[in-house]
């Protein structure tokens, strides 16, 4: 059975410091959680559109997370800084570096994979969860980079339904893009009528929707025809433009 959410209601922007996320510290890893995960509930930050985990992680070094399943959802791991080593039930073995962005389709039968930092130095990583908006889907593994040259400037699209430009094909109505700007720098992204963007701070400062946004700090925002983002830091960013009225799978 899928569940529907409707469209934001006013307000029409929808604020996350990052001091008010939900935080957890295992020693060799704190979780920074943007929407409810694990052991953090906040029943007004369930999820935006099929946006449904939003993880910032700093991977000790030479430490990592253990082989775990997942299943019926698509899974999103941009990398910030360092390296993280991933191995699959399907036999997938690969190097996420910094700039590369790594989209598993889990499938509906499902897979377990283990994310490790063999590396001295932290590893600095955002992980997402995106819902699929179809059942029955299949196994797909997919990893795309982009250098800092042609991240730098603007916002390059690493994902889309249709696999757009290039870009890593997802199972749902999404397309995610990342980018590296320098103080003065501006972007612009045009978003469709019953779109929302979520716009996430990875590193340094931006002015968007009125709102000034720093290092961990998120929105998401409906109703706008069009985002112009102004940078005043060196900075980089994640921006989803998501179908906010989409059918999911789960909740």
């Amino acid at each position: 059975m899928t569940c529907e959410q409707p469209t934001l209601s006013t307000p029409t922007l929808r604020l996350r410091r990052s001091r008010d996320r939900g935080y957890e510290d295992f020693g060799w890893t704190d979780n920074w959680m943007t929407f409810s995960f694990g052991g953090y509930y906040d029943p007004d930050w369930v999820r935006f559109g099929p946006l449904r985990v939003m993880v910032e992680n700093h991977i000790q070094p030479r430490s990592g997370f253990p082989a775990h399943p997942h299943r019926d959802v698509e899974v999103l791991t941009y990398v910030a800084s360092g390296t993280l080593s991933h191995q699959d039930s399907f036999g997938h073995r690969a190097a996420i570096a910094a700039g590369d962005m790594q989209l598993i389709s889990a499938g509906s039968r499902g897979m377990v994979h283990a994310e490790q930092n063999h590396h001295n130095e932290v590893e600095h990583n955002y992980q997402m969860w995106l819902i699929p908006d179809r059942p029955n889907t299949e196994f797909a593994y997919h990893q795309k980079g982009f250098t800092p040259a042609e991240r730098q400037g603007r916002l390059c699209l690493y994902v889309s339904p249709d696999g757009d430009a290039g870009s890593m094909p997802i199972n749902t109505d999404a397309r995610i893009y990342a980018g590296l700007f320098v103080s003065s720098d501006r972007a612009h992204h045009a978003l469709a009528a019953g779109r929302g963007a979520w716009v996430q701070v990875v590193r340094g400062q931006v002015q968007v929707a009125g709102l000034s946004l720093a290092t961990g700090d998120g929105v998401g925002i409906a109703d706008f025809a069009d985002l112009d983002l102004a940078f005043t830091a060196d900075s980089e960013v994640l921006l989803f433009d998501v179908r906010l009225n989409v059918p999911v799978l789960w909740q």
